[in-house]
């Protein structure tokens, strides 16, 4: 029997779908004429709107996160070290105390921990604590020597061993330093961290995609996927446990093995696809590391480049000339030049490709990237949720001045750039409807900051917004034929809302509830199912 007639009962518009594509969309009385055996499903007084797609955040991530403590909610260092406890009295013998999503400037002040805060909850167990932004984390004294670093260790390219005015390893570690320990994805050689078997990872990743079910997400962006994680994501595809369609960035350690086998951009089908070639070229900004032209607040700190200017035109070049997608991290406005020098270097060199690259982040722009990203035809993937979640910290690193042009929805769209919606989850909220809210209102939701407006020329309409999260991010991935939009021949993949987003009040954008979601024609969440 042909599946259709999905409607909206009050003005009874309908869908028909017939497998996983809408083959019509209309008025309902037309759709019984032309689908006469058809199963009806009425949603009643109900808002239905494309599937959220998150163009960037980490699910494979996300999945192997679930093994450690998620110390987001800790609002003290008593209770942070408490969870951290508990997670130990949990752990084999031997084993790893993994913290995560450790939020410094919720739980500790705006001061990192270090090696002696995690010495106290244990001097034999190695500890891992990463920071909220995954860009940097702590150890403790057994975690440094588990990983062979001591006080005559160097940092390694592209990341760094923080000390203390001794010369003495505090414990911090930022970027390549971090990736080494705990990313295989990303890491040059054997991780510290062992990853998780294939079996675990695909019970914590159905974990995590009903979550993501739960809040109308249909397709994400895993912006961190190396061999082991891609063969994690196959195995579910295989399996048919995917109920979020993936587009997978593939990490630049491994560029030269994929693109030998022949995974580049567009490889795969619409459960599973290869979506470019991710890399990064400076810090975090919600960690105070990335490459900015200004130095951050009060300090003459210009923030961390990770990959040489060299490196990053060695990759640009590699990656366009393959013909494939690349998607690079870019915070800081004098990273995103780098970036787009690399690019137009890569263009120039390839004529023949017109690829259309994508720069992660983009999260501080001035006049010349845009010209120069509009000449290049890049993609943005800003945060969407990034003023609300991280409003102090951004007002103490970059001031109110430059909050005017970080996130820059407004001046992306105006100046004609094709914009995506991106949480970097679990850096940031996933809730696609709580990032909505921040991008229409530009409020912090963030400690002493609440309800302050930040950046507020950078406001979009709730339109825009949805377009961020529907039609921009599937330009983003590469399949605005099929995704973000609700009209013959695209995906049936929907979201049922109690309200509608584009009448209330931008202030209750976060407070519509999704009742239903469906991909390919097929309801994977309703409301009252488990998460």
């Amino acid at each position: 029997m042909e599946r259709g007639g999905v409607r909206l009962a009050a003005a009874e518009p309908a869908l028909t779908i017939v497998g996983d594509r809408v083959v019509a969309a209309g008025e309902l009385a037309d759709a019984r004429e032309r689908f006469p055996e058809a199963e009806l499903v009425d949603f009643g007084a109900a808002t239905i709107v494309p599937g959220f797609n998150d163009a960037h955040q980490h699910p494979t991530m996300t999945a192997a996160n679930r093994r450690g403590a998620d110390l987001s909610g800790a609002r003290s260092r008593a209770e942070l070290l408490s969870a951290l406890r508990e997670r130990a009295a949990e752990v084999d013998a031997g084993g790893w105390v993994i913290g995560t999503r450790y939020d410094h400037g919720r739980s500790t002040g705006g001061v990192p921990l270090s090696r002696a805060d995690l010495d106290e909850v244990s001097g034999t167990a190695p500890i891992l604590v990463i920071n909220i932004g995954a860009h940097w984390g702590v150890l403790n004294s057994a975690g440094l020597a588990a990983a062979g670093l001591s006080d005559s260790s160097e940092s390694p390219p592209g990341g760094e061993l923080t000390r203390d005015a001794a010369g003495r390893l505090t414990g911090v570690v930022h970027e390549q330093a971090l990736f080494d320990m705990a990313y295989p994805s990303l890491s040059r050689a054997e991780p510290v961290v062992p990853p998780l078997d294939i079996g675990t990872g695909r019970e914590h990743l159905g974990a995590v995609m009903r979550t993501l079910n739960a809040v109308g997400i249909t397709s994400v962006g895993d912006a961190m996927v190396g061999p082991s994680e891609l063969a994690l994501l196959q195995s579910a595809r295989d399996r048919g446990e995917l109920t979020v369609r993936v587009n997978a960035l593939l990490t630049y350690p491994h560029v030269d093995a994929f693109h030998a086998i022949g995974l580049r951009t567009g490889y795969g089908d619409h459960w599973l696809r290869i979506g470019g070639i991710k890399a990064f070229a400076d810090g975090a900004v919600a960690g105070g590391t990335c490459l900015v032209e200004e130095p951050f607040e009060g300090t003459q700190d210009h923030g961390i480049q990770t990959l040489t200017s060299a490196e990053l035109d060695d990759l640009a070049r590699a990656v366009h000339a393959a013909g494939s997608r690349l998607a690079i991290h870019a915070n800081g406005d004098r990273a995103i030049k780098l970036v787009l020098d690399a690019l137009e270097k890569a263009r120039e060199a390839h004529p023949e490709h017109r690829t259309a690259h994508r720069i992660e982040h983009c999260s501080m722009i001035d006049d010349e990237i845009l010209r120069r990203m509009r000449a290049l035809g890049a993609i943005a993937v800003p945060f969407g949720s990034y003023v609300a979640f991280h409003g102090d910290k951004l007002l103490d690193y970059y001031g109110e001045q430059r909050l005017g042009r970080m996130f820059a929805h407004r001046s992306l769209l105006d100046a004609g750039i094709a914009v995506a919606g991106s949480s970097d989850y679990p850096c940031g909220p996933f809730e696609p409807l709580t990032a909505l809210r921040s991008t229409v209102t530009r409020e912090s939701t963030s400690g002493r900051t609440t309800g302050q407006v930040l950046g507020a020329a950078q406001r979009i309409t709730a339109v825009e917004a949805l377009g961020l999260y529907t039609t921009g991010s599937a330009q983003a991935s590469g399949e605005a034929d099929v995704k973000g939009r609700l009209s013959p021949g695209c995906l049936a993949d929907f979201v049922v809302l109690d309200d509608d987003p584009l009448a209330v009040d931008g202030h209750r954008l976060a407070d519509i509830e999704v009742r239903q979601t469906w991909v390919g024609g097929r309801l994977v969440w309703s409301k009252g199912d488990r998460v």
